[in-house]
Parts: C-alpha cells; sequence; structure tokens
C-alpha cells in the first residue's frame, strides 16, 4: 500500500514539472518578432528607442479575451523598475483610460485581460518614460499561471501617436537566469592600492687622495704703466723757436 502511494505521489510530481515547462507561444512585437520561445517562469524585456524624455504607454493588447485567473493569465509588468509608472489597483485609471490609436475608441483597460482576485488588471500595463538617450526597459515575467497562447506588446506615445517613429526590440531569459534586470548602469569603481613612494639616495661624492688633486699655479697679474704725455707748455715752445728761425732766415735771403 505505501508502495503504491509513493509511485501516486512520484507520478504527481513528474506531471506538474511537465506541465511547467510547457513552453508558452513566442511573443510577438508590434516592430520586430521574437524568434525564442518562453518557458514558464522565465522573464523577457523589451527596449524603446524613441524620443528623449518621453513617455510611452505599454501594453499587451487582445488579451481582454483570457479570464485573468490562474493559468489564463497573460505576462505582467514586473514591478519596481526605473522610471515606470503604473495605475493603482484601485484606480484612478488614468493610464488605462487611455483611448489607443485606431481602437475605434477602446482604452487600454478594455484591451488587457480582466483583474481577478490574485492578479489586478493595471499589471497588464505601464507608462514608461525614455531617458535623455531615448531609451527605455520595460521587464515582462510570467509564472506557473501564464497562459499558453500567443501575445505581443504594443507601445504607443500618446502625445503622438501617428507621428512618433520608434523602435521596439524583445529579448528572451531562460528560468536559469536568477538575476534580476537593472535598468540604471552599475559603476565599478576599481580601487588601487597607494604604490610605496621611492626617494632616491643622494650619490655620494668621491674623496680623491691629495696626490689626485689638481695643482692650480697662481699667474701673476701685469698692470701696464701708462705713458706720461709731454707738457703742452714745452710743445709751444719749440713751434715758435721754429717759427723764428724760419722768419730770420727769410730775412737774410731777402738782403742779399
Amino acid at each position: 500500500m505505501m508502495i503504491k502511494n509513493y509511485k501516486c505521489i512520484v507520478f504527481l510530481l513528474l506531471a506538474c514539472f511537465i506541465f511547467a515547462m510547457i513552453p508558452v507561444s513566442a511573443l510577438q512585437s508590434t516592430e520586430q518578432s521574437l524568434s525564442d520561445s518562453l518557458t514558464r517562469g522565465s522573464r523577457f524585456t523589451i527596449t524603446i528607442t524613441g524620443s528623449p524624455n518621453t513617455a510611452y504607454y505599454v501594453w499587451l493588447p487582445g488579451t481582454f479575451t483570457m479570464t485573468g485567473e490562474q493559468y489564463d493569465q497573460p505576462p505582467v509588468i514586473a514591478g519596481g523598475q526605473a522610471d515606470i509608472e503604473k495605475d493603482p489597483e484601485g484606480g484612478p485609471y488614468t493610464i488605462g483610460s487611455y483611448q489607443y490609436n485606431n481602437g475605434g475608441g477602446r482604452t487600454i483597460l478594455d484591451d488587457v485581460a480582466p483583474a481577478s482576485a490574485d492578479m489586478s488588471n493595471t499589471n497588464y500595463y505601464a507608462q514608461v518614460t525614455t531617458d535623455e538617450k531615448g531609451q527605455a526597459i520595460v521587464e515582462f515575467r510570467t509564472s506557473v499561471y501564464t497562459a499558453i497562447r500567443s501575445y505581443s506588446v504594443k507601445v504607443e506615445n500618446p502625445q503622438a501617436p501617428e507621428k512618433d517613429n520608434f523602435l521596439v526590440e524583445q529579448k528572451t531569459y531562460s528560468r536559469s537566469a536568477s538575476k534580476p534586470m537593472i535598468n540604471t548602469p552599475a559603476t565599478t569603481i576599481t580601487t588601487i592600492p597607494p604604490q610605496p613612494t621611492f626617494t632616491p639616495s643622494p650619490t655620494p661624492t668621491p674623496t680623491l687622495p691629495p696626490e689626485a688633486l689638481p695643482v692650480v699655479t697662481a699667474v701673476p697679474t701685469t698692470t701696464p704703466v701708462p705713458t706720461k704725455k709731454a707738457p703742452m707748455g714745452a710743445g709751444i715752445a719749440v713751434i715758435a723757436t721754429g717759427i723764428c728761425l724760419i722768419v730770420l732766415s727769410g730775412k737774410r735771403r731777402f738782403r742779399q
């Protein structure tokens, strides 16, 4: 009897594990299709590249046909993400009451799955604001209660639904990727240990023996003796004497 009960328990556990691992159909974005398949418990992100510092509405369109009950729920937008705002569970539904483009007057709340006892429908849509580079990342999560079907993600700028051009890219993470996504990139600071300060030792001045020192011979300096000039009076006397001799010689010649 115990063996039969043991086999039943093992069979139930194996069945639950297989059911949890049933792949969810690949999501398709309005901009780019997602080739990878999701499994229950995995997550995926969408990256919006549009206008800087601009608010965009993101939701899972066409899921209003689902009940929102367990095993019939769409993926949910993960909470606690930067620059992402949701409507309160009890309202007011500022984001959910938006009438999207080409919807014939339908609102976002009309286009998503209804709320249930264990899941609010405000988890199926949100408002995300891009950064100064025009980018924003939104993370969606799945669980064992996620329905097996195809989904799409719709992004729209409520201020310019027909004019704004943007790009939507998706990335899927398997169940083994347990690390949470962080919107703000972390800054790694590398600390370098202080290096020892090296002070060079002064180079010693070699001491030479007395016999190796150069001999300096002093050369006497000769001061030139200035030449004395003849007095001016003597020069004048010599000139006068010469003139007198010339005059006397001339007179003698004239008399002869």
